[in-house]
């Protein structure tokens, strides 16, 4: 398997930086009359066909092996799950809890490495990794007032789909590219994601033809979709490239992505605890490529 650990914490970053957009622009998008289910459903298909694309103009293999099956099941799965989940939870609990819930992912990581990967990330990695979901927590906040237990235990279920996600993508690398697998697996959920869609909007689908999306809902849709096919396949990218435990860590710049694009493209005002929460999470990411130079040298 490739292990170029540079490599993959710079496509960790750029990942999590494509990945902090998608909220935003699914927000705009939701506001011009496009519901959030909706962009989950077109951003799936867009990544089935687009990275299908990429992946025939390489000339690369469609084929499954038999010895990636249990992977690629678990990364489907996973995908799913959190697409589904994360977006349900908020229908529940504030964002703010949501998002504090789902980033617990990269420290519940470290903690499996042991199991799945066969080594410890060390006390340090850890404790980074704690600091960072801290400066998280402290950056996004959250509303505790309301506490109901069905937003709770979805987020906590996309938060878990994502730690398999993670370590079934990294295995499932030794196999297959990131571009086919992409493909793939957002393919085989892709029906699922149109049925849920349909569900939800009671059998019609709004930016469709003759739906209520305006032109303008239509670009941000565009742009949801886009930015979320890059961001999967530097995702991928990362996994292959260096370890899930080591790459963790680095997605908490997600949030922080996040919370700045929403103070640019939507008018939200930063708070001070937001940047105390940035600068946290921003120290914790420069300790984590120091804890690295150190091993290396």
């Amino acid at each position: 398997m490739i292990n170029r650990t540079g490599w993959g914490i710079a496509c960790a970053l750029g990942a999590a930086v494509c990945y902090g957009f998608v909220p935003n622009l699914a927000r705009a998008a939701f506001e011009n009359g496009v519901p959030p289910v909706e962009s989950t459903f077109f951003r799936t298909a867009l990544v089935a066909v687009l990275l299908g694309i990429v992946a025939v103009a390489r000339g690369e293999s469609f084929a499954i092996p038999r010895a990636a099956l249990p992977c690629f099941s678990g990364l489907a799965v996973a995908t799913l799950i959190i697409s589904v989940c994360y977006l349900a939870s908020v229908q529940f609990i504030p964002v703010g809890l949501a998002v504090i819930i789902f980033f617990t992912f990269p420290v519940l990581i470290m903690l499996a490495a042991p199991l799945i990967e066969g080594h410890s990330p060390g006390l340090m990695r850890l404790l980074v990794a704690l600091f960072a979901f801290a400066g998280s927590a402290v950056a996004v906040g959250a509303d505790f007032h309301k506490l109901d237990i069905r937003g709770i235990l979805l987020a906590a279920a996309a938060a878990c789909a994502c730690v398999l996600q993670f370590f079934s993508g990294r295995s499932l690398s030794r196999h297959m590219t990131p571009a086919v697998l992409g493909s793939l697996v957002h393919l085989v959920i892709l029906p699922l994601t149109f049925l849920i869609a349909l569900y939800v909007g009671s059998g019609t689908i709004q930016f469709f033809p003759g739906g209520s999306v305006t032109l303008l809902g239509l670009a941000f849709l565009s742009g949801v979709g886009l930015i979320y096919v890059a961001a999967f396949l530097i995702h991928m990218t990362s996994l292959r490239f260096a370890p899930a435990s080591t790459v963790a860590p680095f997605y908490n710049l997600e949030p922080m992505v996040t919370t700045a694009v929403a103070a640019l493209l939507l008018g939200e005002r930063l708070a001070t605890t937001q940047y105390a929460g940035g600068g946290m999470v921003f120290a914790a990411l420069v300790a984590a490529s120091f804890i690295r130079a150190q091993k290396i040298a």
